[in-house]
């Protein structure tokens, strides 16, 4: 019996949608390589930083028990601030395991969802190779004079389409980063108001925890700007966008976490929000940048697929 002649453009859209899944993996493939290099580098970072505090607690234990360090500092007559140096050292190194702690936890996240994605796809090249297949039997079917150019269109829509997810990707990679940014920005300028002299010296800020709260808050909007820049770092790569205005995305990641780090010790707590604030508002006017890059882009790239999609539309119609 005579199968039923193919609908020509369902045979288009699954050779479209199968050609674009495969491009999807590909970039995917490439994102797993380097989330998995980025998670090692982490494991690695969190090993180092967790033995620094292994040795920090060991001093302080030194000058806490009646070691030959507590006897020495304490005939030197420096004990309380020896223990106090090295008690400071050891908070910060516990810091520091907690943010890279942090950072690889995110690593780990991100590989587990880059891998979900991937897997989601199923057998990519069996599915292509099927939507080929359909797209040939079709060809021989009718005998189209318009193959050759609607199987150069199906690749170009594949290839645009995929591109156009990518940079739906960083777009929103970028809007996630501005919105971290203007929060941080806020919270920043009203810091400027925390750190006069009055506030500080004679209302006591080591003294009031409402205070402390707030520094909280600075800290946590630090570390979340510094992971919407992260992300936002690794979307551009995808794209092939380079840095803007002078301003290097990447530069600016993973820094904000150390700026209050410590701060209560050293007094810099106008410094330290002087100089975030100016940080933030570089970061802001970069990241502003890439956004109007990122949107002209996109515009152009869904020009791209409209102008290819009316042509397919066209020969599909005057083939059947």
């Amino acid at each position: 019996m005579n199968q039923p002649p193919r609908d020509p453009h369902r045979v288009q859209t699954e050779l479209e949608a199968a050609l674009e899944a495969a491009a999807e993996q590909a970039r995917l493939a490439t994102r797993l390589q380097v989330a998995d290099t980025e998670l090692a580098a982490a494991e690695a970072q969190v090993t180092e930083a967790r033995g620094r505090l292994a040795d920090e607690r060991a001093d302080v234990a030194r000058l806490e028990s009646f070691s030959p360090t507590r006897i020495w500092a304490g005939l030197r007559g420096s004990r309380e601030s020896d223990l106090d140096r090295e008690r400071a050292e050891q908070q910060r190194a516990e810091y520091t395991v907690a943010v890279v702690e942090l950072r690889r936890d995110r690593a780990r996240e991100a590989c587990a969802a880059l891998r979900s994605a991937y897997d989601a796809l199923g057998d990519v090249a069996a599915r292509r190779a099927a939507a080929l297949d359909a797209k040939a039997a079709w060809l021989a079917e009718t005998g189209a004079p318009e193959a050759e150019e609607l199987a150069q269109l199906a690749s170009d829509l594949g290839a645009v389409r995929s591109t156009t997810t990518e940079l739906r990707e960083a777009l929103g990679a970028a809007d996630d980063a501005a919105d971290a940014l203007a929060q941080a920005d806020n919270l920043l300028s009203s810091a400027r108001g925390w750190s006069t002299a009055d506030t500080f010296f004679d209302g006591g800020l080591l003294t009031d925890m409402v205070k402390y709260d707030r520094m909280d808050q600075a800290q946590a909007l630090m570390r979340r700007a510094d992971d919407a820049l992260s992300d936002l770092g690794v979307e551009l790569a995808d794209v092939g966008m380079e840095p803007v205005g002078g301003i290097e995305i990447t530069q600016l990641v993973r820094a904000f976490d150390v700026w209050f780090d410590n701060i209560f010790s050293d007094w810099a707590v106008r410094e330290r929000i002087g100089e975030a604030a100016t940080r933030v508002a570089e970061a802001r006017g970069a990241v502003g940048e890439v956004r109007r890059r990122l949107v002209d882009r996109l515009l152009q790239a869904e020009s791209k697929e409209a102008v290819l999609v009316a042509r397919r539309d066209e020969l599909l119609g005057a083939g059947t």
